[in-house]
């Protein structure tokens, strides 16, 4: 259960993985992947409850973003 709660809060590795943020159906695939256990989706849940964590996910950031390009996109924008 430890590996996993370090897994979730790690996040993931979109080059491994393919996702940017863990969904309770990407947890159940990487739980079978790694420890060879079919859980449900629910379990998921339950397990993430557990750790203190939330199904809720931020807004993923993409992993090309230029933060000089926002802040450039910032300071010319007008809002009319």
């Amino acid at each position: 259960m430890k590996t996993l709660r370090d897994l979730v809060i790690a996040g993931p590795d979109a080059a491994i993985h393919g996702v940017v943020c863990w969904r309770c159906v990407d947890l159940r695939d990487e739980v079978a992947r790694r420890f060879g256990v079919m859980v449900g989706e629910g379990t998921i849940a339950s397990w993430l409850r557990k750790f203190g964590l939330t199904r809720l996910q931020p807004r993923p950031v993409h992993p090309k973003k230029d933060p000089a390009a926002e802040e450039a996109f910032k300071k010319t924008f007008v809002l009319c």
